[in-house]
């Protein structure tokens, strides 16, 4: 059990390794990185992911915090939470976006640049704490080497999107005795906060939230927040509410377009067989894959959009295409 390590030997132990070859890892010399576009904007995001030795055991560390982190599950947080059978509290972009429907008033508040917010200060904090961790000095340190990257948490480390969650467990807290008190409801999606409410929401308020953001040592984009009224389209991590919950047309428009350029390629593919378009074709299964589930999860399978675009990609390819467990990364719709 991870929660209850407290030396470096019993830390090198649970991770598969020694302790000579967990100490003699150097990160700054195990990371790759490039950039790629930020969905609806000419800006870049950088990834970073570790390579080799310290790819495995980060990804082990990861499925350990995963676990962990359940154990101290905040009612705000909706992002980057295991999923249990049978789960009664299921966390994911539709609970959470549901939590808000039914509301007059809405903000949206994006913390700027987060995994990088998330720097070596806050993690020797979060690893030091005793009412989450075990840690001697030693490993604390040793943890913090191990799953950071220039100074911060890298964005595309296994282990940075549980962290992230370990990291805004106060700040969670916080603002949501401050939601309670103000008559509002919070979440939180990764970076993305959303605030509900039956009254006005005011700069009052928002200059409240971000009074409590910033003793947690976490800045905001300003170009982010947004307010809607009672009369307005409200949107919470992309997924639009009204009467109900439903994806926006633009998502629709380009999933069907996607599933035309791909019917043309596969019918490409048949006609003059080549390896270049078999490979492109798989990539492009699988995002089509995580659309139809993510289509499926909101709509659900009744849904007549659903059934339809289902239909097409059955006529198109017949591999299990909508019923195996996907990574929400092949969706091709990014919420920040």
């Amino acid at each position: 059990m991870l929660g209850k390590i407290k030396t470096t030997k019993e830390l090198a132990l649970y991770l598969g390794t020694s302790y000579e070859k967990l100490n003699k890892i150097d990160p700054e010399k195990s990371f790759a990185s490039f950039y790629i576009n930020k969905h609806g904007s000419t800006e870049k995001r950088l990834i970073e992911y570790p390579r080799g030795e310290l790819f495995r055991i980060l990804d082990r560390l990861s499925d350990g915090l995963q676990w962990l982190y359940l154990d101290h599950l905040t009612t705000a947080a909706y992002g980057f939470i295991r999923k249990l059978k049978p789960n009664k509290d299921p966390r994911n972009i539709y609970t959470n976006a549901k939590r808000h429907l039914g509301k007059k008033y809405l903000l949206n508040i994006d913390l700027d640049d987060f995994f990088h917010q998330v720097d070596t200060r806050k993690l020797q904090n979060l690893f030091s704490d005793y009412s989450l961790f075990s840690l001697n000095q030693e490993s604390e340190q040793l943890l913090v080497k191990l799953v950071s990257y220039r100074g911060r948490l890298p964005m595309g480390s296994p282990t940075s999107p549980s962290l992230s969650n370990f990291a805004t467990i106060g700040i969670d807290n916080d603002l949501s005795v401050w939601a309670g008190r103000n008559s509002f409801d919070y979440t939180r999606y990764v970076d993305d906060m959303s605030f509900s409410s039956n009254i006005k929401i005011t700069q009052n308020h928002i200059n409240q939230i971000i009074e409590i953001l910033f003793a947690h040592r976490f800045l905001i984009d300003p170009n982010k927040t947004k307010i809607f009224g009672p009369q307005d389209t409200k949107e919470v991590t992309g997924l639009v509410l009204g009467k109900t919950i439903t994806v926006p047309d633009e998502f629709i428009n380009a999933f069907m377009k996607d599933i035309n350029r791909f019917s043309e390629m596969h019918h490409l593919a048949c006609q003059n067989p080549d390896s270049r378009v078999f490979e492109w074709l798989e990539k492009m299964r699988k995002v089509l894959q995580g659309r139809m589930a993510f289509l499926k999860m909101v709509h659900g399978p009744k849904n007549e959009t659903y059934k339809l675009f289902q239909l097409k990609l059955d006529n198109i390819y017949k591999p299990e295409l909508l019923e195996t467990s996907v990574s929400w990364r092949y969706a091709g719709y990014e919420y920040s």
